[in-house]
């Protein structure tokens, strides 16, 4: 009971934590731990260590998991250990995650590590599981539609990233990733509808519409001179 008791506490604080420094469920690729000062970050090693070894004495009885841990939290300690760039302590964690009650978070991540280790036909598959937990899930659409689009499959990819923009029309990548679709494919007009959605956000953005009105403007030029003759 003891042990329990402790593991409630550990995992209290170890989510006060993470709520300061903004670890989430979602990776966070810009996440720094520089936030916490040196006193703070030997406090969180602590804490982590602690729990691994509460952790591992409870483990031993299964039948209990379920009722003592904090799933979610399971899934942030994950993307500590991302951050640190420990992928094999991540994905221990997010299984474990899963193991208590499976979350798409946990799907989720557990791909993008898959994905950016190579392993594209797994990582798909992971996205799949997450889409089947919460299918109004426009980022594990478009990372699928990434997939997709090594994979050569430009067709597929296409509809992944169309039904993930519907779900969230502004997200600036799935809207990079339909513009340069379109352009590859000539069709200047549909890209420059998915830049201009999101040329608030990145000054880049705003090159690239130029660029294509610009070269849109001298087509249609000689387009008229011919049309004169």
């Amino acid at each position: 009971m003891k042990t329990i008791q402790e593991l409630y506490h550990l995992q209290n604080s170890l989510s006060q934590i993470f709520d300061r420094i903004g670890i989430t469920q979602e990776i966070r690729e810009e996440l720094s731990l520089d936030e916490l000062s040196p006193h703070e970050q030997d406090q969180l090693t602590l804490l982590i260590e602690k729990f691994e070894f509460t952790l591992d004495e409870i483990l031993h009885n299964p039948n209990i998991i379920e009722e003592v841990f904090d799933q979610r939290l399971l899934i942030r300690l994950g993307n500590y250990w991302y951050c640190q760039d420990d992928f094999s302590q991540a994905l221990e964690y997010y299984d474990l995650s899963n193991l208590v009650e499976e979350n798409e978070w946990a799907y989720f991540n557990t791909a993008r590590i898959l994905q950016i280790q190579e392993e594209l036909g797994t990582a798909f598959e992971k996205y799949d599981q997450a889409i089947k937990l919460k299918p109004d899930f426009p980022l594990a659409l478009r990372h699928q539609a990434e997939i997709l689009n090594r994979q050569g499959d430009f067709e597929a990819a296409l509809m992944k990233l169309k039904k993930s923009q519907q779900l969230n029309p502004n997200d600036p990548e799935t809207n990079k990733l339909l513009a340069d679709y379109h352009i590859e494919h000539g069709e200047k007009e549909k890209a420059l509808v998915h830049l201009r959605a999101i040329h608030h956000r990145d000054p880049d953005v705003m090159e690239k519409i130029k660029d294509l009105e610009g070269k849109e403007s001298l087509l249609n030029r000689i387009i008229g001179r011919f049309r004169k003759k």
